[in-house]
């Protein structure tokens, strides 16, 4: 398995675990107008970072030759940008995070944003645009620079694509599909993730973006030596 492969599967993870994009699949498993809501969502997701990536593949793709030091070059310098910024936001909201700990104390539970209970009334239209706000779109930009950095065939590039797009998707097709085919057994577990997720999900952000954009960084950085 190939250093580029490893990283799609890596940064696929990583969209896929966005806590945001879980909380409003679950959430909208509740909406008045039933599961197909959900799936409306999950479908905008999906298209959303497919659009993106195949994008970013053909168009830098049709600039460069594929496999060339220049589009290897230009992936990694697109992938160092996408890392610095995910490291500076991070760091910024682990000082803001330090900030304000004296201020607010201990927190042991957190109500879920107004906007976020609003979803039970969300249209069709609503829900797929927020599918499309809601997708990790830095992940998505550096895996595109990986399957750039892959000397691949076409075929190959397009399976890598599709590899990270169904990975990247799967945290929120999961919910979708465990509230629409397993209703009753997965309602108590959702239930428990969204308690979960809304109590940690300003945490698990701040480590994604310190992880990712460290780890994309760096994997930017060994290119451009």
């Amino acid at each position: 398995m190939s250093a580029e492969t490893v990283s799609v599967i890596f940064l696929g993870l990583g969209c896929a675990a966005n806590p945001w994009g879980i909380m409003i699949a679950v959430l909208l498993l509740d909406a008045r107008r039933g599961h197909g809501i959900a799936w409306t969502y999950v479908a905008a997701w999906v298209a959303a970072i497919t659009v993106v990536l195949t994008v970013i593949l053909a168009g830098l793709g049709g600039i460069f030759e594929s496999g060339s030091q220049s589009a290897s070059t230009a992936a990694a310098i697109v992938e160092l940008v996408v890392g610095l910024a995910l490291l500076a936001l991070g760091f910024a909201r682990v000082l803001q995070a330090r900030r304000a700990a004296p201020r607010i104390g201990p927190v042991t539970a957190q109500e879920t944003p107004r906007w976020l209970r609003a979803i039970e009334n969300i249209s069709y239209v609503g829900a797929f645009a927020l599918g499309i706000y809601s997708a990790t779109y830095p992940l998505v930009i550096a895996a595109a620079g990986e399957i750039l950095r892959a000397d691949a065939s076409a075929e190959a590039t397009a399976a890598l694509a599709a590899l990270f797009v169904v990975l990247g998707s799967s945290s929120v097709a999961g919910v979708a599909a465990l509230g629409t085919f397993a209703p009753g057994r997965s309602a108590a577990f959702l239930d428990r993730m969204r308690a979960w997720l809304t109590v940690h999900n300003r945490a698990i952000i701040t480590a994604i973006l310190l992880v990712f954009g460290g780890s994309i960084s760096a994997r930017a950085l060994a290119g451009l030596v």
